[in-house]
Protein backbone atom coordinates (compact mmCIF):
# COMPACT_ATOMS: atom_id res chain seq x y z
CA UNK A 1 0.00 0.00 0.00
CA UNK A 2 1.36 3.17 -1.03
CA UNK A 3 1.08 5.71 1.87
CA UNK A 4 -1.23 8.70 0.85
CA UNK A 5 0.82 11.98 -0.17
CA UNK A 6 -0.55 15.50 1.05
CA UNK A 7 -3.12 16.27 -1.58
CA UNK A 8 -3.14 19.03 -3.70
CA UNK A 9 -6.71 21.30 -4.90
CA UNK A 10 -8.42 18.43 -6.73
CA UNK A 11 -8.50 19.43 -10.66
CA UNK A 12 -10.58 17.24 -13.51
CA UNK A 13 -7.68 15.07 -14.16
CA UNK A 14 -9.23 13.82 -17.89
CA UNK A 15 -9.75 14.96 -20.75
CA UNK A 16 -12.43 17.36 -22.13
CA UNK A 17 -15.15 16.45 -24.31
CA UNK A 18 -13.67 18.54 -27.36
CA UNK A 19 -10.12 17.11 -26.64
CA UNK A 20 -11.48 13.66 -26.83
CA UNK A 21 -12.25 14.66 -30.33
CA UNK A 22 -9.65 16.13 -31.42
CA UNK A 23 -8.12 12.61 -31.22
CA UNK A 24 -10.72 10.64 -33.06
CA UNK A 25 -12.48 9.56 -30.50
CA UNK A 26 -16.70 10.83 -29.02
CA UNK A 27 -17.07 10.79 -25.26
CA UNK A 28 -20.61 11.45 -23.41
CA UNK A 29 -21.75 10.93 -19.53
CA UNK A 30 -24.03 8.25 -18.56
CA UNK A 31 -27.27 9.53 -16.02
CA UNK A 32 -24.75 7.65 -13.34
CA UNK A 33 -22.21 9.64 -14.07
CA UNK A 34 -19.86 7.20 -15.81
CA UNK A 35 -18.35 8.07 -19.07
CA UNK A 36 -18.80 6.20 -22.80
CA UNK A 37 -15.88 6.58 -25.19
CA UNK A 38 -16.79 4.92 -28.40
CA UNK A 39 -13.47 3.89 -30.04
CA UNK A 40 -13.41 3.83 -34.37
CA UNK A 41 -16.39 1.67 -34.42
CA UNK A 42 -15.43 -1.07 -32.67
CA UNK A 43 -15.39 -0.64 -29.25
CA UNK A 44 -17.74 1.06 -26.57
CA UNK A 45 -15.91 2.08 -23.24
CA UNK A 46 -17.40 2.66 -20.51
CA UNK A 47 -15.35 4.04 -17.39
CA UNK A 48 -15.67 6.02 -14.21
CA UNK A 49 -14.07 9.06 -16.23
CA UNK A 50 -12.95 9.87 -20.08
CA UNK A 51 -10.08 7.50 -21.39
CA UNK A 52 -6.52 9.06 -21.66
CA UNK A 53 -5.21 9.40 -25.62
CA UNK A 54 -2.78 6.30 -24.03
CA UNK A 55 -5.84 3.74 -23.26
CA UNK A 56 -7.42 4.60 -26.70
CA UNK A 57 -4.22 3.22 -28.23
CA UNK A 58 -3.87 0.34 -26.43
CA UNK A 59 -7.08 -0.21 -27.15
CA UNK A 60 -7.19 -0.08 -30.73
CA UNK A 61 -3.47 -2.02 -31.26
CA UNK A 62 -5.00 -4.98 -29.25
CA UNK A 63 -7.85 -5.47 -31.14
CA UNK A 64 -5.98 -5.12 -34.29
CA UNK A 65 -3.18 -7.33 -32.90
CA UNK A 66 -5.89 -10.26 -32.30
CA UNK A 67 -7.76 -9.58 -35.54
CA UNK A 68 -4.50 -9.61 -37.70
CA UNK A 69 -3.50 -13.35 -35.57
CA UNK A 70 -6.97 -14.86 -35.28
CA UNK A 71 -7.84 -13.73 -39.26
CA UNK A 72 -11.21 -11.74 -38.23
CA UNK A 73 -12.79 -8.58 -37.77
CA UNK A 74 -14.80 -7.19 -35.17
CA UNK A 75 -18.17 -6.54 -37.45
CA UNK A 76 -20.28 -4.51 -34.14
CA UNK A 77 -18.60 -2.70 -31.65
CA UNK A 78 -17.27 -4.44 -28.47
CA UNK A 79 -18.94 -3.35 -25.32
CA UNK A 80 -16.55 -2.65 -22.68
CA UNK A 81 -16.93 -1.59 -18.88
CA UNK A 82 -13.83 -1.27 -16.86
CA UNK A 83 -14.03 -1.03 -13.03
CA UNK A 84 -11.53 0.08 -10.39
CA UNK A 85 -12.67 -2.47 -8.13
CA UNK A 86 -12.77 -6.82 -7.43
CA UNK A 87 -16.23 -6.08 -5.84
CA UNK A 88 -17.77 -4.26 -9.54
CA UNK A 89 -16.52 -6.95 -11.14
CA UNK A 90 -17.50 -10.20 -9.23
CA UNK A 91 -20.99 -8.48 -9.41
CA UNK A 92 -20.96 -8.93 -13.13
CA UNK A 93 -18.68 -12.03 -13.10
CA UNK A 94 -17.87 -13.83 -10.28
CA UNK A 95 -16.45 -13.94 -6.83
CA UNK A 96 -12.15 -13.06 -7.46
CA UNK A 97 -12.28 -12.51 -11.00
CA UNK A 98 -10.77 -9.90 -12.85
CA UNK A 99 -12.75 -9.95 -15.57
CA UNK A 100 -15.22 -11.38 -18.39
CA UNK A 101 -16.78 -11.49 -21.56
CA UNK A 102 -20.49 -12.97 -21.40
CA UNK A 103 -23.42 -12.23 -23.38
CA UNK A 104 -21.23 -9.89 -25.52
CA UNK A 105 -20.20 -7.67 -22.85
CA UNK A 106 -16.19 -7.23 -21.43
CA UNK A 107 -16.47 -6.40 -17.53
CA UNK A 108 -13.21 -6.05 -16.20
CA UNK A 109 -10.01 -4.60 -13.82
CA UNK A 110 -7.82 -2.58 -16.19
CA UNK A 111 -5.06 -5.61 -15.86
CA UNK A 112 -7.38 -8.55 -17.29
CA UNK A 113 -8.94 -6.02 -20.38
CA UNK A 114 -6.09 -7.52 -23.21
CA UNK A 115 -7.39 -11.20 -21.93
CA UNK A 116 -11.35 -10.37 -22.43
CA UNK A 117 -10.32 -8.24 -26.14
CA UNK A 118 -9.12 -11.68 -26.92
CA UNK A 119 -12.26 -13.55 -26.01
CA UNK A 120 -14.76 -10.84 -27.81
CA UNK A 121 -12.60 -10.85 -31.02
CA UNK A 122 -12.74 -14.28 -30.88
CA UNK A 123 -15.93 -15.29 -30.00
CA UNK A 124 -17.92 -15.16 -33.61
CA UNK A 125 -15.31 -17.94 -34.24
CA UNK A 126 -16.41 -20.53 -32.77
CA UNK A 127 -16.47 -22.06 -29.09
CA UNK A 128 -13.67 -24.75 -28.20
CA UNK A 129 -12.93 -25.76 -25.18
CA UNK A 130 -11.87 -24.02 -22.24
CA UNK A 131 -8.31 -24.78 -22.83
CA UNK A 132 -8.26 -23.56 -25.85
CA UNK A 133 -10.36 -20.83 -24.92
CA UNK A 134 -8.46 -19.48 -22.35
CA UNK A 135 -5.18 -20.33 -24.00
CA UNK A 136 -5.72 -18.71 -26.86
CA UNK A 137 -6.96 -15.49 -24.51
CA UNK A 138 -3.29 -15.82 -22.87
CA UNK A 139 -1.16 -16.33 -25.40
CA UNK A 140 -2.41 -13.45 -27.41
CA UNK A 141 -3.16 -10.89 -24.69
CA UNK A 142 0.85 -10.82 -23.08
CA UNK A 143 3.86 -12.82 -21.80
CA UNK A 144 3.41 -16.29 -20.94
CA UNK A 145 5.46 -18.37 -18.45
CA UNK A 146 5.36 -21.96 -17.86
CA UNK A 147 2.52 -23.38 -15.52
CA UNK A 148 1.94 -25.20 -12.42
CA UNK A 149 0.54 -28.70 -14.15
CA UNK A 150 0.67 -31.18 -17.13
CA UNK A 151 -1.27 -29.97 -20.26
CA UNK A 152 -3.28 -33.47 -20.18
CA UNK A 153 -5.06 -32.36 -16.92
CA UNK A 154 -6.81 -29.45 -18.62
CA UNK A 155 -8.28 -30.99 -21.75
CA UNK A 156 -11.99 -32.19 -21.63
CA UNK A 157 -12.59 -29.47 -18.39
CA UNK A 158 -16.20 -28.00 -19.17
CA UNK A 159 -15.93 -24.53 -17.52
CA UNK A 160 -13.00 -22.20 -18.21
CA UNK A 161 -12.89 -21.28 -14.01
CA UNK A 162 -10.91 -24.67 -14.01
CA UNK A 163 -8.22 -24.12 -16.00
CA UNK A 164 -4.68 -23.20 -14.96
CA UNK A 165 -3.93 -20.05 -17.29
CA UNK A 166 -0.42 -20.18 -17.28
CA UNK A 167 0.24 -23.74 -18.76
CA UNK A 168 -2.63 -22.86 -20.84
CA UNK A 169 -1.26 -19.95 -22.27
CA UNK A 170 2.15 -21.03 -22.36
CA UNK A 171 1.14 -24.08 -24.19
CA UNK A 172 -1.12 -22.33 -26.58
CA UNK A 173 1.99 -19.62 -27.15
CA UNK A 174 4.57 -22.50 -27.61
CA UNK A 175 2.28 -23.90 -30.18
CA UNK A 176 2.00 -20.51 -31.87
CA UNK A 177 6.31 -19.57 -31.78
CA UNK A 178 6.69 -23.59 -32.81
CA UNK A 179 3.99 -24.02 -35.86
CA UNK A 180 2.70 -20.86 -36.65
CA UNK A 181 -0.60 -18.86 -35.74
CA UNK A 182 -2.89 -21.09 -38.90
CA UNK A 183 -3.10 -23.88 -35.98
CA UNK A 184 -4.15 -21.13 -33.38
CA UNK A 185 -6.77 -20.29 -36.02
CA UNK A 186 -7.72 -23.64 -36.68
CA UNK A 187 -8.72 -24.14 -33.17
CA UNK A 188 -10.01 -20.54 -32.65
CA UNK A 189 -12.82 -22.48 -34.69
CA UNK A 190 -13.31 -25.35 -32.88
CA UNK A 191 -11.09 -27.62 -35.19
CA UNK A 192 -9.97 -30.53 -33.29
CA UNK A 193 -6.25 -30.63 -32.46
CA UNK A 194 -5.50 -33.43 -34.13
CA UNK A 195 -6.67 -32.56 -37.69
CA UNK A 196 -5.18 -29.04 -36.84
CA UNK A 197 -1.78 -30.52 -36.23
CA UNK A 198 -1.28 -34.00 -37.41
CA UNK A 199 -0.29 -35.24 -33.91
CA UNK A 200 -2.07 -36.44 -30.89
CA UNK A 201 -2.28 -33.71 -28.17
CA UNK A 202 -0.61 -36.05 -25.71
CA UNK A 203 3.15 -36.80 -28.11
CA UNK A 204 2.83 -32.85 -28.43
CA UNK A 205 2.32 -32.06 -24.45
CA UNK A 206 5.32 -34.41 -24.01
CA UNK A 207 7.38 -32.29 -26.69
CA UNK A 208 6.14 -29.23 -24.93
CA UNK A 209 7.55 -30.07 -21.47
CA UNK A 210 10.99 -31.05 -22.74
CA UNK A 211 11.78 -27.84 -25.23
CA UNK A 212 9.70 -25.25 -24.42
CA UNK A 213 11.50 -22.30 -22.96
CA UNK A 214 10.41 -20.82 -19.52
CA UNK A 215 8.86 -17.47 -20.29
CA UNK A 216 7.72 -15.59 -23.74
CA UNK A 217 7.46 -11.93 -23.68
CA UNK A 218 4.40 -10.12 -24.20
CA UNK A 219 3.77 -9.51 -27.64
CA UNK A 220 3.79 -5.63 -27.41
CA UNK A 221 6.86 -5.28 -24.29
CA UNK A 222 7.56 -2.20 -22.42
CA UNK A 223 4.98 0.79 -23.87
CA UNK A 224 6.53 3.99 -23.23
CA UNK A 225 8.43 6.79 -24.62
CA UNK A 226 12.35 6.32 -24.33
CA UNK A 227 14.20 8.66 -22.58
CA UNK A 228 17.80 9.27 -23.70
CA UNK A 229 20.91 9.68 -20.80
CA UNK A 230 21.76 13.10 -20.18
CA UNK A 231 24.83 12.11 -19.10
CA UNK A 232 26.74 8.99 -19.34
CA UNK A 233 24.54 6.88 -16.55
CA UNK A 234 22.47 9.93 -15.69
CA UNK A 235 19.18 10.86 -16.70
CA UNK A 236 18.02 14.18 -15.53
CA UNK A 237 14.04 15.08 -17.09
CA UNK A 238 11.26 17.34 -16.94
CA UNK A 239 8.42 15.20 -17.69
CA UNK A 240 4.83 16.96 -18.36
CA UNK A 241 1.94 14.67 -16.95
CA UNK A 242 -1.18 14.76 -18.70
CA UNK A 243 -4.08 12.51 -20.78
CA UNK A 244 -3.00 13.90 -23.75
CA UNK A 245 0.13 12.15 -23.95
CA UNK A 246 0.82 9.57 -26.42
CA UNK A 247 1.76 6.67 -23.40
CA UNK A 248 -0.95 7.88 -20.60
CA UNK A 249 -3.53 6.03 -18.97
CA UNK A 250 -6.59 7.00 -16.67
CA UNK A 251 -6.36 4.40 -14.47
CA UNK A 252 -6.31 6.09 -11.25
CA UNK A 253 -8.54 8.73 -9.95
CA UNK A 254 -5.82 10.89 -8.55
CA UNK A 255 -5.22 12.03 -12.00
CA UNK A 256 -3.16 10.77 -14.87
CA UNK A 257 -0.13 8.09 -15.85
CA UNK A 258 2.65 8.64 -18.34
CA UNK A 259 5.16 5.94 -19.20
CA UNK A 260 8.69 6.17 -20.37
CA UNK A 261 11.82 3.34 -20.36
CA UNK A 262 15.00 3.81 -19.63
CA UNK A 263 17.55 1.37 -20.91
CA UNK A 264 20.45 0.34 -18.18
CA UNK A 265 23.46 -0.28 -20.06
CA UNK A 266 25.92 0.10 -17.07
CA UNK A 267 24.77 -2.19 -13.96
CA UNK A 268 25.17 -0.67 -10.19
CA UNK A 269 23.74 0.86 -7.88
CA UNK A 270 21.66 4.15 -8.75
CA UNK A 271 20.03 7.08 -7.01
CA UNK A 272 16.33 7.98 -7.70
CA UNK A 273 14.58 10.88 -6.79
CA UNK A 274 11.42 12.32 -8.54
CA UNK A 275 9.41 15.16 -7.51
CA UNK A 276 5.85 16.49 -8.63
CA UNK A 277 4.28 13.13 -8.40
CA UNK A 278 1.59 10.83 -6.23
CA UNK A 279 3.67 8.04 -7.11
CA UNK A 280 6.16 6.36 -9.15
CA UNK A 281 6.44 2.66 -10.44
CA UNK A 282 8.78 0.73 -12.05
CA UNK A 283 8.96 -2.31 -13.82
CA UNK A 284 11.73 -4.07 -15.60
CA UNK A 285 11.03 -5.27 -19.39
CA UNK A 286 11.36 -8.79 -20.25
CA UNK A 287 11.93 -7.93 -24.28
CA UNK A 288 13.17 -11.63 -24.80
CA UNK A 289 12.51 -15.52 -24.33
CA UNK A 290 14.13 -16.56 -21.27
CA UNK A 291 14.61 -20.06 -21.63
CA UNK A 292 15.50 -20.51 -17.58
CA UNK A 293 13.71 -19.57 -14.95
CA UNK A 294 15.46 -16.43 -12.86
CA UNK A 295 17.38 -17.54 -9.98
CA UNK A 296 15.75 -17.88 -7.17
CA UNK A 297 16.89 -15.04 -4.87
CA UNK A 298 16.18 -12.09 -6.83
CA UNK A 299 12.66 -10.74 -5.55
CA UNK A 300 10.06 -9.56 -7.35
CA UNK A 301 8.03 -10.69 -10.03
CA UNK A 302 9.22 -12.20 -13.44
CA UNK A 303 8.93 -8.98 -15.15
CA UNK A 304 11.39 -7.21 -12.63
CA UNK A 305 13.61 -10.61 -12.42
CA UNK A 306 13.90 -10.17 -16.15
CA UNK A 307 16.01 -7.60 -15.90
CA UNK A 308 16.59 -7.11 -12.60
CA UNK A 309 14.91 -4.15 -11.06
CA UNK A 310 14.29 -5.43 -7.27
CA UNK A 311 11.81 -4.06 -5.01
CA UNK A 312 10.61 -1.86 -3.74
CA UNK A 313 9.06 -0.99 -7.24
CA UNK A 314 6.93 1.77 -5.57
CA UNK A 315 8.45 5.31 -5.02
CA UNK A 316 7.10 8.54 -3.39
CA UNK A 317 7.95 12.20 -4.38
CA UNK A 318 10.66 14.36 -2.55
CA UNK A 319 12.36 11.20 -1.49
CA UNK A 320 15.66 9.57 -2.08
CA UNK A 321 16.43 5.75 -2.97
CA UNK A 322 18.98 4.04 -3.77
CA UNK A 323 18.33 1.19 -6.13
CA UNK A 324 20.73 -2.13 -7.93
CA UNK A 325 19.36 -1.98 -11.45
CA UNK A 326 20.83 -5.44 -13.86
CA UNK A 327 21.56 -4.27 -17.52
CA UNK A 328 18.14 -3.73 -19.39
CA UNK A 329 15.10 -1.61 -20.15
CA UNK A 330 13.20 -0.08 -17.42
CA UNK A 331 9.57 1.32 -17.65
CA UNK A 332 8.28 4.01 -15.17
CA UNK A 333 4.86 5.01 -14.51
CA UNK A 334 4.23 8.57 -13.29
CA UNK A 335 1.34 9.35 -11.43
CA UNK A 336 0.53 13.02 -10.44
CA UNK A 337 -2.77 14.53 -8.79
CA UNK A 338 -4.96 16.71 -10.92
CA UNK A 339 -4.84 17.10 -14.70
CA UNK A 340 -1.65 18.09 -15.88
CA UNK A 341 1.95 17.99 -13.79
CA UNK A 342 5.44 18.86 -14.82
CA UNK A 343 7.64 15.76 -13.17
CA UNK A 344 11.21 16.49 -12.42
CA UNK A 345 13.18 12.84 -12.64
CA UNK A 346 16.02 12.06 -11.62
CA UNK A 347 18.76 8.83 -11.72
CA UNK A 348 22.10 8.98 -11.05
CA UNK A 349 24.59 5.74 -11.07
CA UNK A 350 26.48 6.04 -8.30
CA UNK A 351 28.44 3.26 -7.40
CA UNK A 352 28.72 -0.72 -8.48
Amino acid sequence: MVPELQRIPRRSPYLSFATLLLIGVEACQTDGGRVVTNIDDRAMVTFERPLCRGNIAQIEETMAHVEDNLDVQVQSPIEITLWSRYADVADHCWEGALGCYRDGEIHTLWYGLEHEIVHAVAGPLGRPEPLWIEGIAEALSGRTHDGEVDVGSLVGLEDGRDVEYSTAGHFTRWLLEEYGVEGIRDLARESSFEDTYGMELGDAGADYETNAPWSYPHWNPCRGERLDPTLEGEWVHDIVVDCDDPWSSAEYESGPTVLRTIDIEDPGTYRLFVTGVRMVGAIACQLETLVEPPAADVAGSIVQESSGAVLPTFFLSDQAYEIPLEQGRVQWGFTVEGEAETVEFELRRIGP
